[in-house]
Formats: C-alpha cells, sequence, structure tokens
C-alpha cells in the first residue's frame, strides 16, 4: 500500500490568531456650488442659448398682456435685453419704437432689480480658514484627524477596533462620534 504523509488539513477560514480588524470612515462635503466652466464651456452654452433664442417659437404676448399695458412693456423692455446678451448690440433695439415717459421709468425701474450673482470666493477662502466648511466650494473636503505616533504628525481618517458582532458601519459611526464628538450632522 501507499505511504500517505502526515498532512494537516486547513482551511482558509482558519486562522492561528484572530485577525485584528479596523473600521474607518471617509467623511466627505461635496462641492456647495458648480466648478466655474471653462471658456471653451462657456462659448458652447452661449451658442446653445443663441440657436435655442433663434429657433423657439414666438411668445404670443397679445395673449397673456393687455396691449399698452406696464406689464407688456416690462415684458418687451426684458426681451430686448435678452436678445441684446444673447446675439449681440445691434439686436433688441427697435427704432421704429416710439418711446414714452412710461417705457422710460420702466427701463429704469427694471436696471434697479440687475441680478448679481454671489462672489464663488467665501469670506474663509479670503481668511485661510481650514475649519470652516463652506471654503473652497467647488472642491470636495474630507475630515482627517492629525494625531502624535511615534513622535510624527500622522493625517488619518477616524478609525478603530471593531467589536464582536458589531457591523462595520455601525463600528465606523461609533469611531466617528468618539473621536469627533456628537454633534457632527454626518449620516452613512
Amino acid at each position: 500500500m501507499f505511504a500517505r504523509p502526515f498532512c494537516r488539513r486547513a482551511f482558509a477560514t482558519e486562522a492561528a490568531s484572530r485577525p485584528n480588524l479596523h473600521a474607518a470612515i471617509v467623511l466627505n462635503r461635496s462641492p456647495l456650488i458648480t466648478r466655474t466652466p471653462t471658456p471653451f464651456e462657456q462659448a458652447f452654452y452661449a451658442y446653445q442659448a443663441r440657436i435655442h433664442r433663434a429657433l423657439r417659437n414666438p411668445f404670443p404676448t397679445e395673449f397673456y398682456f393687455k396691449q399698452g399695458s406696464p406689464l407688456e412693456t416690462r415684458f418687451n423692455i426684458e426681451e430686448r435685453r435678452r436678445e441684446r446678451k444673447a446675439f449681440g448690440a445691434p439686436f433688441g433695439l427697435d427704432p421704429s419704437e416710439e418711446r414714452n415717459e412710461a417705457t422710460e421709468l420702466m427701463e429704469i425701474a427694471i436696471k434697479d432689480e440687475v441680478d448679481e450673482s454671489m462672489p464663488r470666493v467665501h469670506k474663509a477662502d479670503e481668511a485661510n480658514d481650514l475649519k470652516n466648511l463652506n471654503r473652497r466650494g467647488q472642491r470636495n473636503l474630507y475630515l482627517l484627524l492629525k494625531t502624535r505616533e511615534d513622535g510624527k504628525d500622522v493625517w488619518r481618517f477616524p478609525q478603530g477596533n471593531i467589536q464582536k458582532d458589531e457591523f462595520l458601519h455601525v463600528a465606523a459611526h461609533r469611531r466617528l462620534d468618539a473621536e469627533c464628538g456628537r454633534h457632527m450632522d454626518t449620516w452613512i
């Protein structure tokens, strides 16, 4: 008969010692505003807006506005302003239209209502405040903890050991609460 060498059968799940599992959490603050478009993207969007404006169906003003009403005057002024913005200076100027006092007053009132964009740079960016979450509005921000290990400063994510029969996401949230406090507005 054949002699069998003595061997011990081992399984992949069998380990000499229990592994030490850690749970960590990557806490992300998504961008608050969209990124600034490139010059190519700006030109493309402007071109698309001009095409859309040129090919759209005309708006039936006689159905929505009483002829000669202040609302019709306001709409016409705003429409001319949109055409000048889309197609350039000569568009939106109607030399045949007679100027009256109501039209001029309406244009002055509309100039006061100019929409201004909010600044894309926050006060926290100018002050270089690294703890303010309103900074760097166009980018993702991640939470890293600065700890001291072996005499060196180390940046790491909030992490810790997993207790017996504990789910990974529960352990990660527990460690986040333990290291950063319970008053953080987070969700997993």
